[in-house]
C-alpha cells in the first residue's frame, strides 16, 4: 500500500541515524554521501562515468558478464564485480581479459614482478655507458620504465556472493571481503558502489539490499539502476515541486 511504499523509500533514504546524527543533521548518509537512482542501463553507465574518480575503490553489485565493471575499472583505482551466478561471473572474466585486463591479482603481482626484475637485468654490467652518457640515459631509462607501468595490463576482479540484508548482508559478502583483503582494503575503503540487480524489481525486494549495502560498505556516493525507485524519485520530486509552486 502507499504507506509501506512510503517507509521503504525513506528507510533507504536515510538508515536510521543517532540521536545526536539527527541533531546535527548530517549523519554518514547525509547529503555528503548522495543516492543516485537511474531507470536505464544507459542512464546507469553515464551517471557512472560522470561520478567516477581515479582514486576510487569501486564494487559493483549485479557485474553480469562484466561490461560497466570493465567500465569503472579504466577509471578507478581499484574495481570488483559481484555476481550470484558463477557463469555470469565466468562471462565477465572472459570478457575483461578480452579488453586488455588482467582478472587476478596474483598473476599481475607476478607480471609485475618479472617485469622489474626483467628492467634490472638490462641494467647490470651497463655502469660505464650509463654514466658516459648520463643525459641521453636517464632520459631513456625514464621512457622505459614509464612503457612498463603504462602497458602493463589493469586489473579488475570478479566474485560469486549473493547479497543477504541486514545482518546476513556481511557473511553473504564474506568472498568479496576477502579479494578486498588482498591488496590490504576493507569493506569500509569502498568509497563507489554500483548496483545494479534486476532493475525492474520491486521496491520491496531492491530496498532492503541497498539499505543492507550502504550500511555495510558505507560508500562516498551510490548508483542504482532500478525503474521502481527512479519512478519513486520522479514522483516525489514532482510533490515537492507541487507544494513549493
Amino acid at each position: 500500500d502507499d504507506n509501506t511504499t512510503s517507509d521503504i523509500y525513506f528507510t533507504t533514504m536515510s538508515i536510521i541515524q543517532s540521536k545526536g546524527e539527527l541533531q546535527i543533521g548530517l549523519g554518514w548518509e547525509g547529503s555528503g554521501c548522495p543516492v543516485v537512482v537511474r531507470g536505464t542501463t544507459n542512464e546507469y553507465r553515464r551517471a557512472l562515468g560522470q561520478v567516477a574518480r581515479s582514486d576510487d575503490i569501486a564494487v559493483e553489485i549485479g557485474s553480469a558478464a562484466g561490461i560497466t565493471t570493465v567500465r569503472l575499472a579504466r577509471i578507478c583505482a581499484r574495481t570488483i564485480g559481484v555476481d550470484v551466478q558463477q557463469s555470469e561471473v565466468s562471462k565477465a572474466i572472459q570478457y575483461a581479459e578480452q579488453q586488455g585486463f588482467r582478472t587476478s591479482l596474483m598473476d599481475a603481482e607476478k607480471a609485475s614482478s618479472a617485469t622489474a626484475t626483467t628492467t634490472k637485468n638490462t641494467t647490470v654490467g651497463k655502469e660505464d655507458n650509463i654514466v658516459s652518457n648520463a643525459a641521453d640515459s636517464s632520459g631513456g631509462n625514464f621512457a622505459s620504465e614509464q612503457h612498463h607501468l603504462t602497458t602493463e595490463k589493469p586489473v579488475v576482479q570478479f566474485v560469486v556472493a549473493k547479497v543477504g540484508t541486514d545482518k546476513e548482508c556481511r557473511p553473504s559478502l564474506e568472498p568479496l571481503g576477502r579479494v578486498l583483503a588482498e591488496r590490504g582494503h576493507s569493506f569500509r575503503d569502498v568509497t563507489l558502489l554500483a548496483v545494479d540487480i534486476a532493475g525492474t524489481a520491486s521496491l520491496e525486494v531492491i530496498c532492503p539490499i541497498i539499505v543492507s549495502l550502504r550500511e555495510l560498505l558505507r560508500p562516498r556516493i551510490t548508483v542504482v539502476k532500478s525503474l521502481s525507485l527512479r519512478k519513486l524519485s520522479n514522483a516525489l520530486r514532482a510533490g515537492d515541486e507541487l507544494l513549493s509552486g
